[in-house]
């Protein structure tokens, strides 16, 4: 039911607390104020509801504190989400705590003699047996579903040009019939990891910001401005492979893991450079999982972007390399997946 107690407290500062609890292991009240910039009253408040409601928890600190909220706060550590990785026939399922974090992998085996549709449902029973067995239902957010294309909502079937099985089967039907009552959210892989990274940017709420994926399944990316992705009327926008370049093909043609990096990195130059142009961004992030040393050709875009076409330093967006190590299209879903579920404890009636 409603907390009664955050009704005269905005929600923006209610995930302000919240975020900062999820962002560190262990706070104080007195540090989240300080980072916040909300009153201690406020954040005494806010964590005292959120406690009430079982979202956060708190141990005592090394010295001895009086009454019986003093201290330190950190995220419930039983409660997750179920991340399925479906952007290949390689199907996963990770499970993320609320501090983002991979906390177990669940893999599959692929069965070439059965049909993708037959390999879903057994991948999906296969999760749930053990999830069933290993956790409790009730400690789960939500499940979030990665796919390697557009997902379209109004037909729920998806885009995928690199596994077009996948656009025949209903994801909500299919996965739903194995998380029967639990929040479903199917997005895009390169949508979720473009959320996951712009985040980490300061103030990203207010800026314009262009994400760019190199990855085994092309080349994609995501149009954020002021933190909301720009879908387009069919779901495409931030399709990026599909621009092409003065050789007459694609990206996702010209771009192959068989080519020298330097062409590779010449040929997604000159595309970025001329969306820079268009859109004159305030950053741009890069990813790139298609080689073992993503950073390195990442950097090595950055370079060329700035070496050599020479941007006035005023017309140049911040270029950022995206960290390879996090799981980013899971954390992209979790915290959607979060989100959501935090403002149904609040203000929800159940």
């Amino acid at each position: 039911m409603e907390n009664i107690n955050l009704r005269s407290i905005r929600w923006e500062s209610i995930k302000a607390v919240f975020l900062s609890i999820a962002r560190s292991e262990k706070i104080s009240r007195a540090d989240i104020s300080a980072e916040t910039d909300l009153s201690l009253m406020t954040v005494g408040k806010v964590a005292d509801a959120l406690m009430d409601i079982q979202v956060i928890e708190q141990c005592k600190e090394s010295k001895n504190s009086a009454g019986r909220r003093a201290g330190l706060l950190s995220i419930k550590k039983n409660i997750y989400s179920v991340i399925l990785d479906m952007t290949s026939k390689d199907f996963s399922c990770c499970v993320m705590d609320l501090r983002l974090n991979p906390v177990d992998k669940i893999p599959y085996t692929y069965v070439d003699s059965m049909s993708l549709a037959d390999n879903l449902d057994r991948f999906l029973q296969n999760v749930s047996s053990v999830l069933s067995r290993e956790r409790k239902s009730e400690d789960c957010i939500g499940v979030g579903v990665a796919v390697p294309g557009a997902y379209i909502p109004k037909t729920k079937r998806t885009n995928c040009q690199d596994l077009p099985e996948l656009d025949t089967i209903d994801l909500n039907e299919t996965v739903g019939k194995y998380f029967p009552g639990l929040p479903l959210l199917i997005e895009s892989a390169y949508s979720a990891s473009a959320m996951s990274n712009a985040a980490l940017i300061s103030g990203y709420k207010e800026k314009v910001i262009f994400y760019w994926s190199v990855s085994k399944n092309g080349v994609h990316g995501a149009i954020i401005p002021h933190g909301n992705i720009l879908q387009g009327a069919h779901y495409s926008a931030g399709n990026f492979g599909q621009v092409v370049i003065p050789s007459g093909v694609t990206l996702n043609d010209m771009i192959k893991k068989t080519n020298s990096v330097e062409d590779n990195a010449t040929a997604l130059v000159r595309s970025i450079h001329n969306v820079i142009r268009l859109a004159d961004p305030d950053a741009v992030i890069l990813e790139c999982t298609m080689y073992e040393n993503g950073k390195d050709f990442c950097n090595l875009i950055r370079n060329i972007l700035i070496d050599e076409f020479r941007l006035p330093a005023d017309a140049m967006p911040e270029i950022i390399v995206s960290d390879n190590d996090a799981h980013h299209a899971f954390r992209g879903l979790t915290i959607k997946l979060r989100k959501n579920w935090l403002h149904d404890r609040i203000f929800t009636e159940n």
